[in-house]
């Protein structure tokens, strides 16, 4: 549309440019200024062609990958099905958005307890983007790095719900000297925000492998 009415108001020009270049004999003695009418003609037609741009429509934008898979936590099975497809899509944002980024702490495995506890005693969810974005830049591809988990417990105690489960956490990064297939179990504790919405405010960790805990990964990605 836009092209349409540049390309009309160009040949309108061209057709008055031609009359002003033409000679003087061939025009009426009576005829008017070529120049004059060619601006009282562009006047109205560049005002016209103003208000018609002003309505030009445009596309609509996709929805941002970053939340377009995000679903409102009421649930906690919603909350754990969010951070799932947070790890599984390698999406940080989502990720960080299943805790409570103010008051949030990390227990890791007790084999590594006592290693750096500056680092454990001090974990944030700072540190959990940390990690994960230094996770994802060592790994091979985009594909095959998933998260399983499988509930053992769950215990509401009204304000908040203790939630336990085994995972199986695969990231095929390229370090040679860590595994790439993680598993254990984790402790949750989960409380409503003021918006209704579940956020984990803590999380423990528990070692079943040896070698193979998610606090292993964590640790060896922070820097």
């Amino acid at each position: 549309m836009y092209f349409k009415w540049l390309y009309s108001l160009l040949s309108i020009v061209c057709s008055w440019v031609r009359i002003d270049r033409a000679p003087k004999s061939s025009l009426p003695t009576d005829h008017p200024s070529a120049t004059r009418n060619l601006i009282s003609l562009l006047t109205p037609l560049s005002s016209l062609f103003l208000i018609i741009s002003c309505f030009q429509t445009r596309d609509v934008e996709p929805p941002s990958s970053s939340t377009s898979d995000w679903v409102s936590p009421t649930d906690y099975q919603i909350l754990l099905n969010n951070f799932q497809i947070a790890i599984n899509q390698l999406n940080v944002q989502n990720y960080l958005r299943v805790f409570n980024t103010d008051v949030f702490r990390f227990t890791p495995a007790s084999s590594l307890a006592d290693d750096n506890q500056n680092l454990w005693s001090n974990w944030s969810s700072l540190d959990e983007q940390t990690y994960l974005e230094n996770t994802i830049a060592r790994l091979r591809g985009p594909s095959g790095n998933t998260l399983i988990l499988q509930q053992t417990d769950l215990q509401d105690f009204g304000d908040s719900i203790q939630y336990a489960g085994n995972y199986t956490l695969r990231f095929n990064h390229n370090d040679t000297t860590l595994t790439d297939l993680f598993k254990g179990q984790l402790l949750f504790i989960i409380r409503r925000n003021t918006f209704n919405e579940l956020e984990i405010h803590r999380w423990e960790d528990l070692e079943t492998v040896p070698d193979s805990s998610w606090s292993l990964l964590k640790q060896k990605f922070i820097q």
